[in-house]
């Protein structure tokens, strides 16, 4: 219920942030020019087909899979999935555990609370980097998905032999178009593009607030036991608050998804706001640290502890929105109202 009451009081916020953008610029004043994460598929992707239509071949990112029919028993092996699956309405019959041993992750149980029922009818399919074949095959589900970054040439000739597969890209920044892709798969391409066509009016609306206010800038740090790190704009927190017009240090402008920091370095995890996570038994080597508190945004105040899964771990539509909506309610908390 309270995740339902904050969801209603950001769509409020973004209503608001609309009305009061709508004249102030045009959104090709606020959009990347050339953005992090891709917005549409490559042309050589998907099945063409509109929505509905079986059979469709999709070509995918290691070859093309028929599906006769609309796919309703979907088995998901990689992260993300399970969040673009539930948002278009689908529970899946089996997925993996996390790395907490976790089929689903507390914001997607907390999103997705009025299909716990079904959601706790899925079948555990051991680890993702090895998923259990035998109860996969028994499952017969007619829709296999994963990530090619979890994928070998075997475990794909495997998965193929139980059920059609499709292979999305993987790596956070890609969310968008994995979403489309999975979304071809399901004959439900319409329902995605509308998702993101809401999020993108979303992230224009609190961009064109940057146009009267200098846009702060925001860090992307998370911790665990061996290292601190930091996540570049081609990171998918990273793509989120590029879309959202924020700014980042010019110590997280680098190409790549993230990058290790000594605890000597961690005065690259500084900005206006501080994004951070950590698995509590770990907190203390970011937050304990003795140039923690020396930070900027740590010193104002402005260091905050945000859900480890949906900034850091998974890369989905509602992870994404999570992401955005904790941006916008953050970052605007301190811009003078007009």
């Amino acid at each position: 219920m309270y995740f339902c009451r904050r969801r209603m009081a950001l769509a409020l916020l973004f209503t608001a942030l609309a009305d009061r953008g709508a004249f102030a610029a045009d959104a090709s004043l606020v959009k990347p020019a050339s953005p992090a994460a891709p917005r549409k598929l490559a042309a050589s992707l998907g099945s063409g087909l509109a929505n509905g239509v079986f059979p469709r071949t999709v070509v995918h990112h290691v070859g093309k899979t028929t599906l006769l029919q609309r796919p309703l028993r979907v088995a998901v092996l990689s992260t993300g999935q399970n969040d673009g699956l539930l948002t278009l309405g689908l529970v899946p019959v089996g997925t993996t555990r996390d790395d907490q041993g976790r089929l689903y992750a507390p914001y997607l149980e907390a999103g997705f609370a009025t299909q716990q029922a079904e959601m706790r009818q899925t079948t555990d399919l051991g680890v993702r980097s090895a998923p259990d074949l035998e109860v996969l095959a028994a499952l017969r589900p007619d829709l296999i998905l994963v990530n090619k970054a979890m994928l070998t040439p075997q475990m794909q000739a495997l998965y193929q032999r139980i059920a059609p597969t499709v292979v999305t890209r993987g790596n956070g920044v890609n969310w968008k178009i994995d979403f489309l892709l999975l979304a071809d798969a399901l004959g439900r391409t319409d329902a995605a593009r509308a998702w993101l066509a809401r999020y993108h009016a979303d992230t224009v609306a609190l961009a064109r607030q940057w146009l009267a206010a200098s846009a702060p800038s925001v860090s992307f740090v998370q911790a665990n036991a061996v290292r601190n790190r930091i996540m570049g704009v081609r990171s998918f927190a990273g793509s989120i608050a590029e879309d959202a017009g924020l700014l980042r240090p010019a110590s997280q402008r680098f190409a790549g998804n993230s990058q290790d920091i000594s605890a000597e370095l961690l005065d690259q995890a500084d900005a206006d706001w501080i994004f951070y996570a950590a698995r509590d038994k770990s907190l203390s080597s970011l937050t304990g640290s003795p140039l923690w508190p020396r930070l900027r945004g740590a010193a104002q105040g402005h260091a905050v502890r945000v859900a480890l899964d949906p900034f850091y771990l998974n890369a989905g539509p509602l992870a994404a929105r999570t992401v955005l909506d904790t941006l916008a309610r953050i970052t605007l908390s301190v811009v003078p109202r007009s």
